[in-house]
């Protein structure tokens, strides 16, 4: 059985890099963005292949929030994880959405944190 796609989508190259190593080393296929527009010329150009969206909340262009919104409506069976420095924030009252603050993974993690937590969404 063939691991998920998962698209990427975070404006430091080095925060996209390292996560791309981790989830390549579990066998994920992992699409990169570094902004909103690009995320969504990615999502686009693979239609229907994309499981899981990770994004950094703050992105150029928008924020994670709106660009996940975006996509589900697009693709209501795409799931999303977001990630987040604001260590401790209920992001989902922040920007007053309906988006679980469980589906948050706060910067820094562990590679297993990041890898447990992608499982369980994809589950």
């Amino acid at each position: 059985m063939s691991k998920a796609t998962i698209l990427v989508v975070d404006a430091d190259s080095s925060h996209r890099q390292s996560i791309r190593r981790v989830l390549r080393a579990e066998g994920y296929r992992v699409l990169e963005a570094a902004d909103y527009r690009a995320a969504e010329n990615v999502q686009q150009q693979h239609r229907g292949q994309v499981g899981l969206v990770l994004t950094a909340i703050s992105l150029p262009g928008g924020n994670g929030y709106e660009l996940a919104k975006a996509l589900v409506d697009l693709e209501p069976d795409i799931k999303v994880l977001f990630v987040s420095a604001a260590a401790g924030a209920k992001v989902s009252r922040y920007y007053k959405t309906a988006w679980a603050d469980m589906q948050t993974l706060h910067r820094p993690f562990e590679a297993a944190d990041l890898l447990r937590r992608v499982k369980l969404i994809l589950e």
